[in-house]
């Protein structure tokens, strides 16, 4: 004789499947919507590649600079805030903060450069200079921030949906941190 599976179970166990299914899907969609946000973050060509090319230019800068200005505190202050960001681990504000310190301090010293009788004088690191410059500011003025900026921002939009968002931060999808 076979025995029979009670019904209220069989709907309860369909019921628990189907919830099961929903919150997995939907936690796994805000995880995959997460990662294409950070990849504009963390990813080839992304916003910290960027920053990091403009610390490289920096330290480049400072090689140049010791050449002609021994010993100087902002050619070492300019060397701190280049190696500060290129580290790994840190926030975007806190980035924004060091990209903005490290161009205050680039032009600080490309000012001093230009100022210095002996590298007026020189024939190639005057030329060496506009490029570093003009490399610096390119970067500085990528696509690339604010394409991340906007995937950001849209990202943690849809997790402040109600419910479906809820569930997501339940289950701890958490929301980009802005590049500003």
């Amino acid at each position: 004789m076979k025995s029979r599976f009670p019904i209220w179970l069989s709907v309860l166990i369909s019921l628990l499947l189907l919830a099961f299914g929903l919150i997995y899907g939907n936690v796994s969609g805000y995880t995959d919507e997460r990662t294409h946000a950070d990849a504009l973050l963390t990813g080839d060509s992304g916003l910290l590649t960027v920053v990091g090319y403009r610390a490289s230019d920096a330290l480049n800068l400072c090689v140049v600079a010791e050449r002609h200005l021994a010993g100087d505190a902002d050619v070492a202050a300019l060397r701190t805030d280049a190696e500060a960001l290129r580290k790994s681990g840190l926030s975007p504000a806190a980035v924004k903060s060091g990209d903005a310190a490290l161009a205050e301090a680039f032009g600080t010293v490309a000012a001093k450069l230009k100022a210095d009788a002996g590298f007026t004088q020189s024939t190639r690191d005057p030329q060496y200079l506009e490029m570093l410059t003009a490399d610096f500011e390119e970067y500085g003025q990528s696509a690339i921030y604010d394409t991340y900026n906007k995937a950001a921002a849209e990202f943690n939009e849809k997790l402040s949906t109600p419910v479906l968002g809820d569930v997501a931060r339940f289950f701890g999808v958490k929301p980009c941190e802005l590049y500003e």
